[in-house]
């Protein structure tokens, strides 16, 4: 499969492709497969920012989603239409849902202030009582 900005010069250069994540797709729990990693640069000395998206391995119906990393663990994942794109609607049990919380928000606040590994899995994982599966 192609970058999904094949043909836009240099975009192809910071995404790095078929990597591993520690995003789940957020309905099952399944790995993703067709990962894309975008490094967004440096906000400033020592702070990652990137965007990760995936594609459920498990169930395709599942779609893809993705996840932004700005020197922590992502506050949400969202559902989209295609790898970097636009977040989309999707229905869970009849409830429109268009991001699902992770675990990082429910830290202490001590642990929100330290230094933490932005992609350590324990803070990736979703909510479960966020969308009631």
């Amino acid at each position: 499969m192609s970058s999904p900005d094949a043909g836009f010069g240099d975009a192809i250069q910071r995404d790095r492709t078929n990597v591993r994540t520690p995003m789940r797709c957020p309905l099952c729990g399944g790995e993703l497969t067709q990962v894309y990693i975008r490094d967004l640069g440096g906000i400033t000395a020592g702070i990652t920012w990137q965007l990760h998206a995936g594609r459920c391995a498990t169930h395709d119906e599942h779609g893809w989603f993705q996840a932004e990393v700005v020197g922590k663990p992502p506050r949400e994942i969202f559902p989209v239409a295609r790898p970097f794109g636009q977040t989309k609607r999707l229905v869970v049990d009849g409830r429109e849902v268009y991001s699902f919380a992770t675990v990082w928000n429910d830290a202490p606040t001590a642990v929100q202030m330290q230094r933490v590994d932005p992609l350590d899995p324990q803070y990736w994982t979703v909510r479960r009582h966020a969308y009631n599966l």
